[in-house]
């Protein structure tokens, strides 16, 4: 079966409506053009080290993203394609679906109450719905662990959407999924917003402080709990959700100092 890429264009402006770009003009979801994992957000700071995990195991991937191809080419991108695409329209893309072994759910953002439910939950939903009815075997989804109460109600909308999605995971694919709930997450993002880069830049100081020494005993501290879990390196959480998507891994819900495995 053959879908002219011309087809996933459609018109108007959304959240998650864009072009295809990276892909050949004819898409053809015959055996030898299948991937071997999906990742939804492919193109985003976790997304793409996902990507880059698996391209080096020499998986053959497609990222389903809103911006297609990344701007910046780099040598391990050769075994990628990028779908710029609306997760909200499946049927522009649920055909590529067809035969993955795993598919990878990282699509998140913040804003409001609504904006973080819908960035967050509803969109990895519908990867989650499609995968399953796909046949695919494998399903990561990267979460987050939440901070304590009442630190957490600014981010109400974030923590209700990665829960939904949680849960769905377990019903669509009870004996062959893997929940990542990484901490604050840290590493390089080339054109990240300067305040949040000079958060993360604290990462390689606050993850073996906190992880090495008793400071991580006050995590569970209202408001203030949170600022000792330590945080998780964006190359971990991908490698982990890497492998997740390609065999059995344990556990099946990894927490920090699991995720932390894969340094």
């Amino acid at each position: 079966r053959r879908i002219w890429a011309g087809s996933l264009v459609r018109g108007g402006s959304s959240m998650l409506k864009g072009r295809v770009l990276g892909l050949p003009r004819l898409f053809s979801t015959s055996a030898e053009d299948r991937f071997d994992v999906v990742v939804f957000g492919g193109n985003g700071f976790v997304g793409s080290e996902v990507c880059k995990a698996l391209s080096l195991k020499g998986k053959k991937v497609l990222s389903i993203n809103r911006s297609g191809t990344p701007r910046q080419s780099l040598d391990w991108m050769k075994n990628v394609k990028y779908l710029a695409a609306d997760v909200f329209s499946p049927e522009t893309w649920r055909s590529m679906l067809v035969g993955a072994q795993g598919v990878v759910a990282a699509i998140g953002g913040f804003g409001s109450y609504e904006a973080m439910k819908r960035i967050n939950g509803e969109a990895n939903i519908v990867a989650v719905e499609e995968a399953a009815a796909a046949g695919v075997h494998r399903m990561v989804f990267v979460s987050a662990t939440f901070p304590p109460f009442p630190a957490s109600i600014p981010l109400r909308g974030y923590i209700e959407g990665k829960e939904s999605v949680e849960k769905l995971v377990k019903e669509r694919f009870p004996s062959s999924f893997t929940i990542l709930k990484p901490s604050v997450i840290y590493g390089n993002q080339p054109g990240a917003h300067p305040l949040i880069a000079t958060v993360r830049a604290f990462g390689p100081l606050q993850e073996p402080l906190m992880s090495q020494t008793p400071l991580h005993k006050f995590s569970g501290l209202p408001v203030i709990g949170s600022a000792f879990v330590p945080w998780s390196p964006v190359e971990a959480v991908g490698r982990a959700a890497a492998e997740a998507a390609i065999s059995e891994v344990s556990p099946a819900v990894m927490s920090p100092s699991d995720i932390a495995r894969y340094k």
